[in-house]
């Protein structure tokens, strides 16, 4: 199994390794807790919202384990209660029993890293959707692009869009073939014309 560092370093160029992914949440949460690491036992409040199963997690830990499991849950649903998330971990609590002690820095730790962890998650769905906006953007582009210029000239205004060198040849097929129709499509007065020609086209359409 590489290390973490090696596999951060690898999709910092763009190489990226492909793992298992778990089937639920459940896995998740066992797998954390047996990691017995503090730093990323801060990351369980980000799955105990999800109508976990409990039992089912509680049956493969250890004393030990299950007593973390315990103490999250409960620092878990004064978290969602505070960020008023809906969540069923009240009834898990009363349902188990489940008693545990935490102290107030170990909670601010908690919700400190529940902030930041949502923070991050909402910072990369957001370049999600600029991504696919622009995606989009592209297409429309094209589609029109493909309705007024043929394959060739669409090409040739891609370079010099991507501030490419044109041959003397293509140099020459812009003039003649491409500049007098981005001139007219350019003009104002055609946009307005053709926005009225859209618009009683409707009316005529209904005569």
């Amino acid at each position: 199994m590489p290390s973490a560092k090696l596999i951060k370093s690898l999709e910092k160029r763009g190489f990226l390794l492909e793992f298992p992914d778990y089937n639920a949440d459940e896995e998740i949460i066992v797998e954390i807790l047996r990691e017995n690491n503090p730093r990323i036992s801060l990351s369980l409040p980000l799955f105990l919202n999800e109508g976990i199963n409990y039992k089912k997690i509680a049956l493969k830990l250890s004393k030990g384990e299950k007593r973390e499991l315990d103490k999250a849950v409960l620092i878990s649903q004064k978290i969602y209660n505070k960020e008023k998330i809906d969540n069923n971990l009240k009834l898990i609590i009363k349902e188990n029993k489940i008693k545990s002690k935490f102290s107030e820095q170990e909670f601010d730790n908690y919700y400190e890293s529940f902030e930041e962890s949502k923070a991050s998650f909402g910072q990369k769905e957001q370049k999600i959707i600029e991504r696919q906006s622009k995606l989009r953007l592209n297409l429309d582009l094209n589609k029109s692009l493909g309705v007024l210029f043929s394959p060739a000239k669409i090409r040739i205004m891609g370079k010099i869009f991507n501030h490419e060198k044109l041959t003397n040849t293509e140099l020459k097929y812009y003039y003649r073939s491409i500049s007098n129709i981005n001139k007219a499509a350019l003009n104002p007065a055609l946009s307005d014309y053709l926005r009225i020609i859209e618009i009683s086209k409707k009316f005529a359409e209904r005569s």
